[in-house]
């Protein structure tokens, strides 16, 4: 008798665990299907492809909806990244200041949810400090994300590089709450990094950015830097 009562209630487990399992594969599945058109879109971006501004903004619209609720597979998420950063890098603030506003405001919630299922993702609060700087420029904030970005990246060339970029645009206010990241980020650079990549990059630094590289370049020492005299193939 017991030993029927075991078998009965395993089984009755076993039916549990493949209903939750199949339910969970059919809502991977849904959402796959749901979002199959946004990753595409956002690859076509990625690419350099040609998107049409509508297109871009019904699919970051969509990619919104998606994730409401708190939705955090990785895939959807990132290309929902690339498609409301798009969305805003194609507003004119002094064409359409509403519409810079909205898109912002969305682009920075959104952010705010890819980092609360990513929070180890370094371009991520990358995105984030660029997209509040243009918002507002709080400098303890964005300092934080930029630190939080280079901790979680400190020796990814293509994250230094792309991390420059931004550094560059920076207030002075806000390059001096991140000092030491900041001054990571051209050490590594000027030491590690590749010599045309990173020529190509430091060609033009802002006012503010320039005293900073300056004393890096010099604390780095001519050994380190002689490199970047050398010409290089295009």
């Amino acid at each position: 008798m017991f030993r029927s009562q075991s078998v009965s209630i395993t089984r009755i487990a076993f039916v549990i665990v493949t209903v939750i399992l199949a339910v969970l594969a059919g809502r991977e599945l849904y959402a796959s299907i749901r979002t199959a058109s946004i990753s595409i879109v956002a690859e076509r971006i990625e690419r350099g492809e040609t998107v049409a501004d509508d297109v871009v903004t019904k699919y970051a619209s969509r990619s919104v909806e998606v994730v409401d609720g708190h939705y955090c597979r990785s895939d959807i998420v990132a290309a929902g990244v690339t498609l409301v950063l798009a969305q805003l890098d194609r507003q004119n603030v002094n064409v359409n200041y509403d519409g810079w506003a909205a898109a912002a405001s969305i682009a920075r919630q959104y952010l705010r949810h890819a980092l609360s299922c990513m929070p180890t993702n370094s371009n991520f609060w990358l995105r984030l400090a660029a997209v509040q700087s243009t918002i507002a420029e709080e400098p303890a904030s964005i300092a934080g994300m930029m630190k939080r970005s280079v901790a979680l990246a400190p020796y990814d060339q293509v994250m230094i590089l792309t991390r420059f970029y931004f550094w560059n645009d920076f207030t002075d206010a806000t390059l001096a709450a991140a000092e030491r990241a900041l001054d990571s980020d051209l050490m590594t650079m000027l030491k590690r990094g590749d010599r045309c990549r990173v020529n190509a990059t430091i060609r033009e630094i802002s006012p503010q950015l320039r005293p900073i590289f300056d004393r890096s370049w010099t604390s780095v020492g001519e050994a380190a830097t002689a490199r970047f005299r050398q010409r290089c193939s295009k």
